[in-house]
């Protein structure tokens, strides 16, 4: 059970993914953050929750107006949501960095 007294709990966010905001202050994480990083980094019921959370509205804009997206998952949820991803800025900008193999 998450007591809202835990100060290791960030408000709004579950504790299960604090992991995710470890070089934020509590309070300090946007809307934008959270979907971005559920995006990112979330597994599909945290990225529900953040749905219920934020609305689709919401979660499309982030999905469509951030560049610092996972390419994949990028594609994954514009197949799913319906939307073309070439109109993504993920797909509009190039890779800012490429890993090393």
């Amino acid at each position: 059970m998450i007591m809202a007294k835990d100060k290791n709990v960030l408000p709004g966010i579950h504790k299960m993914r604090d992991e995710l905001f470890w070089d934020r202050e509590p309070g300090a994480v946007s809307p934008e953050i959270e979907i971005e990083r559920a995006i990112n980094f979330g597994g599909f019921d945290y990225i529900k929750d953040v749905q219920e959370k934020y609305g689709m509205d919401k979660f499309k804009e982030v999905l469509v107006n951030k560049r610092n997206l996972s390419r994949k998952a990028v594609n994954y949820w514009c197949l799913q949501l319906g939307i073309d991803k070439s109109t993504t800025r993920t797909f509009k900008t190039d890779t800012i960095w490429v890993p090393f193999r």
